[in-house]
């Protein structure tokens, strides 16, 4: 590979200057590094220095211009960005909080409807528990005099007792009086036959008197049983009575203590209400603050929101405003590429034109010796590599251009300290082989390998694609790189077989 600087052409053969002029002109580009013809006069050669110094100051400036502009426009995008993103994160602090504000609300509103239920609830308790002091004092009432009644009915039954006590005595009395009866009555009967035939009518009464007897002694007898039985019952009744007179004490006792207990819940009930209904008053006027509060934040919200809109729309017409100058200050370098001169920038197009008549020759060699099937150059279906980030891809061609191309790339990479990078690109911006500085091992890291190893990527943001579609002889972009660098790059269109392949891209300082 040639990497000598080309030499200026020899002197025209145009005995003119009219001649000499004529045939400048239809060069494309214009080389201005040629001398006019002697007898043209000095004149000429002057105005031909004045042009190149005119175009040279043009591409320099130019090229100035678009790298501060470039600068500016990463500045302001980068500006707009973070503008966006504070915006977007400052409206999203501003929104959770005016939810938070939203589901206190709802709790505070939750709270208050728990507070008016429990008001609620405490005014039936407040009910119940004057209700049952009423009851427990009616009940008292019933126990007392339950409790007189059965104290009279214990003192009826003591004299019931006493009575039948009084009547088995009395019975007792005529049993013993029956037996003497019955006694004498059988004496008597005796007496009676001792005497005969005139004692016979004596003897049927006392034989009477003695049968009467007898059975008065047994009805006595029955009235004796009858009479132990109704004291046996008297006594269980007495007992039985005792029992539920202290029943009726303890009763009595119980609701008392109910009634005190009931009017002492009645009152705690009702000084709770009280607290209750200045708490869901409190609450009322805290609902009311919030929510005032909510409405100043949703207000200070869309302030925010509406002066972040403003701000990046004012970010973003600067930013293109300044992207048309950028674009100015490239059409205006693209221009000067019309010329020839013996300027860094023009090196710097003779070096892109060389590379790209190179690679060309490479791929075209490659296709007529069979090491590079016409399916395999024009392959698009890039197919992700598994677990790479950033994203890299593969095609049919890509180890050739790795083998074949790169070499390539990087010899005219190192021609000149001020470039940064020489680089084949397919027309959708899929970069096969780096030069081989960006192509080192991959090492998991987003940020390293981001910068170490950019083969096999798709740049297809809108520089890259500019570049990759461009079929203009050359396309200057000024732009800054996903990696933060300010970059200015001159690419060319490569082409196949007559067809737009894509492009190189020579970035240089």
């Amino acid at each position: 590979m040639d990497t000598t600087p080309s030499a200026p052409p020899a002197e025209a053969s145009s005995n003119t200057p009219a001649e000499f002029l004529q045939h400048l002109l239809t060069q494309r580009p214009v080389d201005l590094r040629q001398t006019a013809p002697q007898g043209c006069g000095a004149g000429l050669d002057e105005f031909l220095a004045l042009v190149t110094h005119l175009v040279d100051t043009t591409t320099h400036n130019a090229t100035g211009v678009a790298y501060g502009i470039a600068r500016i426009s990463f500045e302001a995008r980068t500006a707009t960005q973070d503008a966006q993103r504070h915006a977007k994160e400052q409206t999203e602090r501003i929104g959770a909080m005016g939810e938070s504000l939203e589901t206190f609300i709802r709790g505070i509103v939750g709270v208050q409807g728990q507070t008016e239920a429990l008001r609620a609830d405490s005014q039936s308790i407040t009910l119940l528990s004057t209700r049952g002091a009423r009851e427990a004092h009616e009940a008292n009432a019933v126990f007392e005099q339950l409790a007189q009644t059965t104290s009279q009915n214990q003192t009826e039954i003591q004299a019931l007792g006493k009575g039948f006590a009084q009547v088995t005595a009395v019975t007792q009395v005529i049993k013993d009086i029956a037996q003497k009866t019955s006694l004498l009555a059988l004496n008597a009967n005796i007496e009676a036959a001792r005497v005969g035939e005139a004692g016979r009518g004596f003897a049927v009464v006392a034989e009477e008197i003695r049968k009467l007897a007898m059975n008065t002694q047994q009805s006595v007898q029955s009235i004796a049983t009858f009479a132990a039985e109704v004291s046996r019952s008297l006594q269980v009744v007495t007992q039985s009575t005792q029992q539920f007179a202290a029943q009726m004490d303890n009763g009595k006792a119980l609701a008392t203590a109910m009634s005190a207990n009931f009017q002492d819940i009645a009152r705690n009930i009702e000084a709770m209400n009280s607290g209750v209904n200045k708490v869901y008053t409190q609450l009322g006027h805290e609902v009311d603050a919030v929510r005032t509060i909510s409405g100043q934040f949703a207000a200070l919200s869309s302030t925010v929101q509406a002066s972040a809109n403003q701000t990046i729309a004012t970010s973003e017409r600067i930013a293109d405003e300044v992207q048309q100058s950028l674009n100015a200050s490239q059409t205006l370098f693209e221009a000067a590429t019309q010329f020839v001169t013996a300027s860094k920038t023009s090196q710097v197009m003779r070096d892109l034109d060389a590379v790209c008549k190179e690679i060309e020759a490479a791929l075209a060699q490659a296709l007529a010796s069979g090491a590079l099937t016409e399916q395999a150059l024009w392959d698009e279906q890039y197919e992700p590599v598994p677990g790479t980030k950033p994203q890299k891809f593969r095609t049919r061609f890509t180890e050739f251009i790795k083998s074949r191309i790169q070499p390539i790339e990087d010899a005219w990479l190192g021609k000149s300290e001020q470039y940064r990078f020489a680089l084949l690109v397919d027309r959708n911006g899929y970069a096969a082989a780096h030069n081989s500085v960006f192509d080192r091992p991959l090492t998991g890291d987003y940020a390293t390998d981001l910068a170490g190893n950019r083969s096999m990527r798709l740049f297809n943001d809108p520089v890259g694609l500019a570049a990759a579609q461009n079929t203009n002889p050359y396309l200057l972009q000024v732009y800054a790189r996903d990696t933060g660098e300010i970059m200015q790059e001159l690419s060319r269109p490569v082409s196949v077989g007559g067809r737009h392949w894509g492009a190189v891209r020579l970035a240089f300082i």
